[in-house]
């Protein structure tokens, strides 16, 4: 009786594929094919700006932070109130040190400073150097040294079960075969239909974009409907805010804005982590207006380097972070846009904007106070980004968190990232990893890093564990 054509099947390329394809070839799997839907591999992770999240990697311990097993795990639970999976978060967290190493023995080129990924205690944010595609160009090059094939441009339309277990896939009519099938397919940003199905928080028509790869369509839901896999994870994922003008994503706000409600009262610290402000936004009908004065756009003599230092965010693998869309060139060339308002006083800013002249008026009169004081004790921004808003004209952005950067609804897995099935059980030979597994991501996106760092640690999982069944099996 022959055995299948493969041992194992990893359906997409991205980092929760390639690292799931190379554990499962470095724990004695013989045969292991990768099959990519897109004629290039990487998936979301090659766009991505290559920081993944870690704890007691050695790296963290080369700048002499130490930290305990479950401090990430408790830190995870508490920033999305326990509303996760525990199981598969709590062992992934518990290994996310040993996984960054494991990457970089394996030639993904790690920067020596680490940043804070959100509202860390310690700095946790790995840096490659290079970016994404720079992860993807060294686990491809150690997956081809290891022997592991690629398929590219085949999209798989179904899973094969046989006799109660998944037995392999089928692409174009053609079926192959394998000991156990991992699902990495990423998520479902680039599919509007289940944007509006899945993450109807996130989707605005006309206007809600995906900053993800175009594969990213949510074959894995479509998988789960065949074999009767959990889906979990609804209106879960990641959004950046944006002003409608244009497709552009931008992470953050300069730290000389201020960010207002739709009753014109301000709620943040302006330079907060993309993952606090989507959650904040949840809480205030998903609009936002962000407001800052000329002298912003055009600085006084003696103080362009003040107002050029606006963001908290100092990466070693990225340039310096400067505004998109808060510029001058973008407020002249928008002006006449219903969602850029710009006026000679807070009047007239308040009547575009249907703000309540009031509150807006208090508000800005409350900020400079805090100015001038040089201490945000409202909200804590740091002092350096303190800047009065008093140089007309006004501009007032409105702003909805409809950039999609991360999906999470998805499959269901345990803490060995084996799928489980609508009737409690686990499904026999499926896993999953990356951003087409549920119950990962919380209500809040913990910070920079955290869907690579997930990806990584839950593609060894189902390495690990497909390997594991595969031997098995034929034992």
């Amino acid at each position: 009786m022959t055995g299948p054509d493969f041992a194992v099947v990893v359906i997409g390329s991205g980092l929760g594929g390639l690292a799931a394809a190379l554990t499962a070839r470095e724990n004695g799997c013989r045969d292991v094919l990768v099959v990519e839907s897109e004629g290039v591999l990487g998936g979301s992770t090659r766009l991505s700006g290559g920081v993944i999240m870690g704890s007691r990697s050695r790296l963290q311990r080369a700048a002499g932070i130490e930290e305990d097993e479950d401090d990430l795990f408790s830190d995870y639970l508490a920033i999305n109130g326990w509303d996760v999976a525990a199981g598969p978060v709590r062992r992934w967290a518990a290994r996310s040190g040993e996984t960054i190493d494991w990457l970089e023995d394996r030639g993904v080129p790690f920067c020596d400073r680490l940043i804070f990924s959100g509202d860390d205690r310690q700095p946790r944010g790995h840096c490659v150097d290079g970016g994404g595609q720079a992860i993807v160009d060294a686990l491809v090059k150690r997956c081809r040294q290891a022997g592991v094939d690629f398929a590219l441009g085949n999209r798989v339309d179904e899973l094969i079960r046989r006799n109660g277990r998944v037995a392999g896939v089928r692409a174009a009519g053609e079926t192959v075969t394998a000991g156990a099938v991992v699902v990495a397919t990423g998520g479902f940003g680039a599919n509007p239909d289940h944007l509006a199905a899945y993450y109807p928080l996130a989707w605005v028509p006309g206007e809600t974009f995906y900053i993800g790869a175009s594969g990213a369509r949510g074959d894995h839901i479509r998988f789960a409907q065949q074999l009767g896999a959990q889906l979990t994870g609804e209106n879960r994922g990641l959004r950046m805010l944006n002003p409608g003008i244009d497709t552009v994503h931008e992470a953050f706000l300069p730290g000389w804005t201020i960010l207002l409600d739709k009753h014109g009262r301000r709620f943040c610290d302006e330079t907060a982590p993309y993952g606090i402000l989507d959650s904040l936004m949840k809480a205030r009908d998903n609009v936002g207006f962000v407001v800052f004065d000329d002298a912003a756009l055009r600085p006084p003599p003696g103080l362009a380097d003040r107002y050029a230092d606006a963001y908290k965010q100092v990466w070693p693998n990225h340039a310096k972070f400067r505004p998109k869309h808060y510029t001058a060139d973008m407020m002249d060339r928008y002006r006449d846009h219903p969602r850029v308002h710009v006026a000679d006083s807070l009047e007239q800013l308040a009547a575009g904007t249907d703000l309540p002249l009031e509150n807006l008026a208090g508000t800005v009169a409350r900020y400079n106070q805090l100015v001038a004081a040089g201490e945000d004790t409202d909200f804590g921004k740091a002092a350096r980004f303190l800047h009065p808003i008093a140089t007309p004209p006004y501009y007032a952005v409105e702003v909805r968190p409809t950039a999609v950067a991360h999906t999470g609804y998805g499959l269901r897995i345990d803490d060995h990232a084996r799928v489980v099935g609508i009737d409690g059980n686990v499904i026999p030979g499926l896993y999953a990893a990356g951003e087409c597994t549920g119950g990962i991501v919380g209500p809040t996106y913990s910070g920079s890093g955290s869907s690579l760092a997930s990806a990584a640690g839950v593609g060894r999982m189902a390495g690990e564990a497909a390997a594991a069944f595969v031997q098995s099996a034929s034992g």
